[in-house]
């Protein structure tokens, strides 16, 4: 279960006698206006503490339990939490819930997290809100209950929780309401949620719910992958590439599907390969493109498995000796060797050097599949069809 990290901005409360003092800890904390320095946090927030501010004695707990500007003590910690809890404080309830459900500084508790997440969620807080609706979502002590999961959903998407925003926009999304997921995804977005922005990129795009607009499409692209998104390198190389919202540019194109391929992607390598094959953005090597297009091919991409297969066949059509190349890879692949096995499969369908025979193509080609070959398991459905 994906829960909010559990430090958060400590909101200044209108009924303090001496605001300055907790957003003085607060911009320590952060680094807000100031060097960073949790000591000088932790004296601001202790003095406001003294004069009865809740938020502040809240801020201490966490700030004691996760030994930042002071030793670290769960003990100490809790009891001010717990202190802050009893006064009935939103963002105490939660944080305790947190604990709970952690099984941190105390015996994890789902049942407990959840009594201390529904007072948090009542009385509006975001975040309890929304891992409110998880709990019901997944059956996590209580039984799963899709209606109160939904609605404590759009409580927390409404109360402004960035990942209850997303979700919503999800399941809008994904029951076609394209507007309606594009306002929420918006809303996200601009709280720096990388999911949402690389969601919003796409109906851009596409032009889903929004009037298709490419330069919206990078730019929420670009502030995705800034802030670490996985797969969304693969959609800016396309774009690049191609031209769309931006200039054509192949040498940047190049550069986020490298980024990709670092992500596992198949589409990335069958893109590299393409531009090594045709000098685009990088020097052409025909050597490199085979090296990428064999990787995705193995893995079983059909479109890469497909170039492999045409760039065997280009290379067996262009050897002078035919026949006495057709007599080496059949003896080869009757010893075991599986390129071999494939070159003959591929000579025997296209007729190079021996007589046309789909079924002795098909021979080799199965030979291969149930060895686990998927480029010759992608022929062999081709050659089926016929």
């Amino acid at each position: 279960m994906r829960f909010v990290s559990i430090f958060l901005l400590f909101f200044t409360s209108s009924v303090l006698a001496d605001a300055s003092l907790y957003e003085r800890g607060k911009a320590y904390y952060y680094g807000q206006g100031v060097e960073q320095d949790y000591e000088k946090s932790f004296n601001a927030f202790k003095h406001s503490a003294k004069i009865g501010s809740i938020e502040a004695k809240t801020a201490l707990a966490m700030m004691y339990i996760e030994g930042k500007g002071v030793a670290q003590d769960d003990d100490k910690g809790l009891e001010l939490l717990n202190y802050s809890v009893d006064k009935n404080h939103d963002k105490a309830q939660y944080y305790l819930g947190i604990l709970y459900y952690r099984g941190i500084g105390v015996e994890e508790d789902l049942a407990k997290a959840f009594e201390l997440f529904k007072r948090s969620a009542n009385q509006g807080y975001a975040d309890a809100q929304y891992n409110l609706s998880l709990m019901y979502q997944q059956g996590d002590v209580i039984k799963k209950n899709t209606l109160l999961a939904h609605k404590w959903l759009l409580d927390s998407a409404e109360s402004g929780n960035s990942d209850g925003q997303y979700h919503l926009a999800v399941a809008y999304q994904d029951s076609g309401h394209y507007k309606d997921a594009f306002t929420w995804y918006l809303k996200a977005a601009k709280q720096d949620h990388a999911d949402a922005q690389y969601k919003l990129g796409w109906l851009y795009e596409y032009g889903k719910g929004i009037t298709k607009d490419y330069v919206s499409a990078v730019n929420w692209y670009i502030k995705a992958h800034q802030l670490g998104h996985v797969g969304v390198s693969y959609r800016l190389g396309l774009l690049y590439e191609v031209g769309l919202g931006v200039k054509p540019n192949y040498e940047t194109a190049y550069h986020y599907y490298q980024m990709s391929i670092e992500e596992g992607n198949l589409d990335a390598y069958n893109k590299l390969g393409y531009l090594y094959e045709h000098g685009k953005g990088v020097g052409k090597s025909t050597k490199k493109s085979y090296e990428h297009y064999i990787h995705a091919a193995r893995e079983g991409h059909q479109a890469s498995q497909h170039k492999i297969i045409l760039m065997h066949e280009k290379d067996l059509s262009l050897v002078k000796n035919k026949i006495q190349n057709y007599r080496h890879h059949i003896d080869a692949a009757r010893k075991g060797d599986k390129g071999s096995q494939l070159k003959v499969a591929l000579m025997y369908e296209k007729g190079i050097g021996t007589k046309r025979s789909i079924k002795n193509a098909k021979f080799w080609l199965k030979k291969l599949s149930k060895q686990g070959n998927k480029m010759a398991g992608f022929k062999l459905k081709r050659l089926q069809k016929r």
